[in-house]
């Protein structure tokens, strides 16, 4: 987000992921077995009986390594580290496999080869016995019963284009790998009732020095459902093809614009994807935990220039829109330019409780009228803006990787802000002189953020405020009664002349969500 006015640090991306090298073509393996050379998948003839613990998939050894509040920013950090060195690879797993491993897919192919009943919006996922690694030439291809090809991946490309919520986007070559799996987002859906076989160029995937190949037709079939769900205010979403939809995205593009009630349970998993949605109403996005349920992916301004297109998960224009229960990561590198994580635009009434939403520059893009509560919010620049208004009920806000600010509200005049209650202002270690808003006053001189009883600490720049472009007379920078992490109060003599430290009759206003929303209440 930011204005050149602001001095925002917007240094340019790091270059797209590089493919790794090509590798020589391998043999190919007879007719009707899987077609391995030296690079063999988890348990076919040539490995071993069984999958070993690291080939299981995302979903059964536990959410990506996003572990709680400190170890979170330590997560974030090495993720973005590989984005910015051009890895093609998912953070690694962790936990201890309390996922029940019948929620993921399973090897040595998912879908299995003669499975039936698939979901259209389907990822592929190979597994194999020793680390594969990526190509640069290639294509992985699933092909329709007649021999045309429906959905391509070719490995030679950077980036490929998606429509993704009716809205086009550019986003890094959809092929990743995680352990021993590589997982393959299809650029495009599926059809229902239709059998499907997939082939894989020798140069696409190496694992144990060599690539594998398969070109047989008969080795990896699948077909897909007669048709959608029948009843669309209750769908299940889940990784290994049980639910009604693969993805995230597929089970938003079944719910009816404006419509009734529609409850998404999203399952365990590692869900890699962008997602969009605009002009929906009614909606509960519910993951199965906010550790084990997560969404992650790349988007950037570099990628999809514009707000509008930039972030991971996306909705606009609607309302009573509720998120719960999961995390959003965007995994743009430091320097990668903006890039939310979660952007709610003129959502109305909206929610989002029991959530973690990870980005480095504006991670939360919010406007309209929204109430967050129990959520932990990691970035490092602007990374809460927008244009207001919303609502932080016991949630921490994180500074990570480096200083920066926290907030910068666009808000009109007389206009909801950003309001901060009873939550923890906090940074990695060794981060200190961070701002808790900025704003050129001279074009937003209503900007309103009030911290309300919140713990903070040293690493908030003493003058904890920056204004430029006037004395910002009319700004609200509010504060009451913040404390340090043991409880005691902070030394605010030195706050920046712009801000006021508020009595407690204005704070208990601002205790109240429904004044502060002008009449609504928000389930809490």
């Amino acid at each position: 987000m930011p204005s050149a006015s602001l001095g925002a640090t917007t240094a340019a991306s790091a270059p797209v992921a590089a493919p790794a090298a090509p590798v020589t073509p391998a043999a190919v393996g007879g007719r009707n077995a899987m077609p391995v050379a030296s690079a063999p998948l988890a348990g076919t003839a040539s490995s071993t009986p069984a999958i070993s613990p690291a080939a299981v998939p995302p979903t059964a050894a536990g959410a990506p390594a996003l572990a709680p509040s400190p170890a979170r920013a330590g997560a974030s950090a090495a993720a973005s580290a590989g984005a910015a060195a051009g890895a093609t690879a998912l953070p690694a797993a962790a936990g201890s496999g309390s996922v029940a491993p019948a929620a993921a897919p399973s090897g040595p192919l998912f879908p299995a080869n003669g499975a039936k009943d698939i979901c259209p919006d389907v990822s592929l996922h190979l597994f194999f016995d020793a680390a594969p690694s990526l190509g640069s030439s290639g294509k992985i291809s699933v092909f329709s019963q007649s021999g045309s090809a429906v959905a391509v991946v070719d490995m030679a490309t950077t980036q490929v284009s998606e429509t993704v919520g009716g809205v086009q986007l550019q986003q890094p070559r959809p092929v990743l790998v995680r352990d021993r799996e590589v997982v393959v987002r299809l650029p495009k859906r599926l059809d229902y009732g239709q059998e499907y076989y997939v082939t894989v160029d020798a140069s696409a995937i190496k694992s144990a020095g060599a690539g594998m190949t398969l070109t047989d037709k008969n080795a990896w079939r699948f077909s897909t459902r007669s048709g959608p769900p029948s009843d669309a205010s209750k769908l299940r979403v889940a990784l290994d093809g049980s639910g009604d939809f693969c993805s995230v995205q597929g089970a938003l593009d079944a719910t009816p614009a404006r419509g009734a009630k529609t409850e998404i349970d999203i399952g365990p998993g590692t869900y890699f994807e962008l997602v969009h949605a605009s002009g929906k109403s009614n909606v509960t996005l519910r993951g199965a935990d906010r550790k084990r349920t997560v969404i992650l992916g790349t988007n950037n301004d570099n990628l999809n220039g514009g707000t509008a297109k930039r972030a991971l998960v996306s909705i606009d224009g609607s309302q009573n829109i509720q998120i719960e229960q999961l995390t959003i990561h965007n995994l743009t590198p430091q320097g990668g330019s903006q890039a939310e994580a979660l952007r709610l635009d003129k959502c109305e009434q909206c929610v989002v409780r029991h959530a973690d939403i990870l980005s480095l520059q504006d991670t939360l893009l919010w406007t309209g009228r929204i109430y967050a509560n129990d959520c932990y919010i990691e970035g490092n620049v602007d990374f809460v803006w927008g244009y207001g208004a919303a609502y932080f009920d016991k949630c921490e806000i994180k500074t990570v990787g480096r200083a920066g600010y926290v907030v910068q509200a666009r808000n009109m005049p007389g206009a909801g802000g950003y309001v901060f209650v009873d939550s923890k202002i906090t940074a990695g270690s060794g981060i200190s002189k961070i701002v808790l808003a900025r704003i050129d006053a001279a074009e937003y001189g209503g900007s309103q953020v009030a911290y309300v009883n919140c713990q903070m600490g040293d690493h908030i720049a003493p003058e904890g405020w920056t204004v430029t472009g006037g004395g910002g007379s009319g700004l609200r920078f509010w504060e009451y009664q913040s404390t340090n992490a043991s409880g005691a109060p902070l030394d605010v003599s030195r706050r920046h002349a712009a801000s006021k430290q508020i009595s407690a009759d204005q704070a208990q206003k601002l205790r109240d969500p429904a004044q502060f929303f002008g009449g609504w209440n928000p389930p809490r």
